[in-house]
């Protein structure tokens, strides 16, 4: 009897081995493609969370560039009196003026924040530089004569809690305060030009115009934001034959438009000698560009920071080395503060930028060597 057709057929398959090194193949092949892909999503998460992390300085960064572009003193020329040092004449009103100078009821100040700020704050509560300035900003709630408008603004440091970003339902102790280092914005009231001295801040504190109601007026716009510099500056290309540093005028970072040389923080007068050469140096005149930069860290470092600190203020500068007192040793005492932050592992990044002050009035005379 003959064996059905399909007996004698020897049937094809995969032996135990075949199919378990198939397996074993599979298993590398998937364990690579998953470790690719997790690899990719922790690569885009840390991405994105900088991204987010910065974006608030980034943006914080882009608006003080821009407002700061805009300062302005409204200088003009005026009479100046040797006798009394001013453009009012003596009270006899027998001398005839001495000279024309430059003159300006504005001011523009820039330097360490603990000597702008106030008079009783420490470098752990306000690191780094402060800038005080004026600019047509037009920006107010009345939209009549905003031509005439004029902002004062102000940017610093501040070591301090979010108790005032909480919204007032939030009962009191439910949360944590969080202390960090904010980039605050002084913005007081639009002033209107023509108001003068009775109506304008700035006109009737001549000396410390940046302190009148800093608290009040005053928010912050970035949070983690450790370090702000200011260097004022003239373009390169103007002392480029005579030696000197661009940043000549502001030897100390100190800059005050008030001020004839700014190598020392008292004001130095209007010297008209007997030939009648007027020697103002910088007074009334805003520096022609400044070097702007601004520390900041992402939200997960400014934590382990306060863990290590204790919710406390320290002086950054002190324990980084980096006083940030001689603009020649700038790019040192930066390098020296990112050291120190990247040697406690805190994620941070620089922004840096050189703006150019669009009102800046500088002639060949300006530019001399004092």
């Amino acid at each position: 009897m003959k064996k059905p057709f399909h007996d004698s057929v020897e049937l094809a398959g995969f032996s135990l081995a075949e199919m378990l090194v198939s397996l074993a193949v599979l298993s590398i092949i998937l364990v690579v493609t998953f470790g690719a892909v997790e690899g990719m999503q922790r690569s885009w998460k840390v991405t994105s969370s900088r991204v987010e992390q910065f974006r608030e300085a980034r943006t914080a960064f882009e608006v003080i560039t821009r407002n700061l572009s805009q300062a302005t003193l409204n200088t003009y020329l005026d009479y100046f009196y040797k006798e009394t040092g001013s453009n009012i004449p003596a009270p006899n009103g027998l001398n005839a003026p001495s000279a024309y100078v430059r003159q300006s009821e504005l001011h523009f100040r820039s330097g360490e924040a603990r000597e702008l700020v106030s008079a009783n704050v420490t470098r752990a509560e306000h690191p780094g530089h402060a800038v005080f300035f004026q600019a047509s900003l037009g920006q107010s709630r009345l939209f009549r004569g905003l031509p005439a408008l004029l902002n004062a603004r102000g940017y610093y440091i501040q070591f301090l809690d979010d108790a005032d970003a909480r919204p007032d339902f939030l009962p009191t102790g439910v949360t944590q305060l969080h202390y960090r280092y904010r980039l605050m914005e002084y913005r007081p009231p639009a002033e209107r030009v023509g108001d003068g001295i009775a109506g304008n801040a700035v006109y009737s504190v001549a000396g410390h115009w940046q302190r009148e109601g800093i608290g009040a007026c005053s928010r912050a716009i970035a949070d983690n934001v450790i370090m702000m510099l200011v260097i004022p500056q003239v373009p390169p290309a103007m002392v480029a034959d005579d030696g000197r540093r661009p940043w000549w005028i502001a030897p100390a970072y100190r800059y005050d438009s008030r001020d004839c040389d700014n190598l020392t923080p008292a004001i130095d007068p209007v010297v008209v000698d007997a030939s009648g050469a007027v020697n103002q140096g910088t007074r009334h005149l805003l520096p022609p560009q400044l070097r702007f930069t601004l520390v900041a860290l992402d939200e997960d470092s400014a934590d382990r920071w306060s863990e290590m600190t204790g919710n406390v203020a320290v002086d950054l500068q002190q324990e980084a080395g980096a006083d940030f007192v001689n603009p020649d040793f700038y790019e040192q005492d930066l390098k020296r503060l990112t050291q120190y932050l990247a040697s406690r592992r805190l994620n941070y990044r620089v922004f840096t930028e050189v703006i150019t002050l669009r009102n800046a009035r500088w002639d060949n005379q300006s530019f001399k060597a004092p």
